[in-house]
């Protein structure tokens, strides 16, 4: 950087420096500039005697300067080197994937966004970062005070996904076991809820039931659910006797199930080997009625075939019951 600094002809001349103080810019270079002039002189308070000198160093500089037609003239000036220009104020960007994303954000003057920390060439128009994929991108921003330019600092700008996970398919814990770990990978800025209120992204189910996990960030929302069964379950269990009396209690004849059941044929027969009731849903029941009237009380013979989750294949069972009025 140069500087050429002026004065008037003898014997007008008066300041030699036009201000007081020069500020230059931190890490540059500076070289203050005389007229070069014949029969003039030049005596610098770094005992230099050119018309120009190199500044390295803030500080108070004088020049002498002599002409034999005028009297001596001496001037000096402050330099000050400006390594006080702060990186702006920046605010990091928080995206989501495929969604549409605003320009970054910095506060500060004469802002100038660069794709690098080296970057040459930079802008002033802030970026707009691409949502196309999840991750972290980097952005680079200076302001640039009294025609010096600050440090840049650097943006981030980080695009996640809404919570994905699976907590799989019904699990059953295993005998003599404490239990089974239910858990998901931890997505950051996601926030889990089991259905007991804990927060962590793992959960131990010591017993049988049913387990619902919760997990939501800025991007969305997303619940999931796993039934879990004791290993000495079995899934269906059948009553021996029912009473369709019509006092609500005991009035169907159906089996209690105890974990998923995916396949399911149930037959009933009286003891001549008609049918009476057929149902492929396990929440029907027979209600002791044959062709709309009221069955005779005896032992009835039933079948049921089904897809036992916990053996893992297709079972078939057979038994009786008695039907009481």
């Amino acid at each position: 950087m140069q500087n050429i600094a002026s004065f008037a002809q003898c014997p007008d001349i008066s300041t030699i420096f036009p201000k007081d103080s020069i500020i230059i810019c931190a890490d540059s270079s500076y070289k203050m500039v005389l007229p070069a002039k014949p029969g003039v002189s030049y005596t610098w308070s770094t005992n230099e005697t050119g018309n120009s000198i190199d500044i390295h160093q803030a500080g108070k500089y004088w020049v002498t300067v002599t002409d034999g037609a005028c009297s001596p003239v001496t001037d000096s000036v402050f330099v000050i080197f400006n390594s006080l220009i702060l990186i702006p104020n920046i605010n990091d960007a928080l995206l989501c994937l495929n969604q549409p994303a605003p320009p970054m954000r910095a506060y500060g003057q004469n802002l100038k966004w660069y794709s690098t920390a080296l970057s040459a060439d930079g802008t002033t128009a802030a970026p707009i970062p691409s949502t196309a994929d999840t991750g972290i991108t980097y952005f680079y921003v200076s302001q640039t005070i009294l025609g010096c330019e600050s440090p840049r600092a650097r943006v981030i700008a980080e695009v996640i996904d809404k919570p994905t996970f699976d907590l799989g398919e019904n699990i059953i814990i295993p005998c003599g076991a404490p239990g089974v770990v239910l858990q998901t990978v931890e997505q950051k800025y996601t926030s889990y809820l089991w259905q007991d209120g804990s927060s962590k992204p793992e959960f131990l189910a010591t017993e049988a039931g049913k387990y619902v996990l919760k997990a939501e960030n800025i991007c969305g929302r997303l619940v999931d659910t796993v039934e879990t069964v004791l290993c000495n379950t079995r899934c269906l269990n059948f009553p021996n006797a029912f009473t369709p009396n019509g006092d609500g209690k005991n009035e169907l004849f159906r089996p209690g199930t105890f974990c998923p059941v995916t396949k399911y044929v149930f037959t009933v027969y009286d003891r001549f080997g008609r049918q009476v009731f057929h149902s492929t849903n396990p929440k029907e029941g027979w209600d002791g009625r044959v062709n709309g009237k009221k069955a005779d009380m005896g032992t009835y013979i039933y079948y049921c075939i089904y897809d036992d989750f916990m053996l893992k294949r297709q079972l078939m069972l057979k038994g009786s019951v008695t039907l009481i009025k």
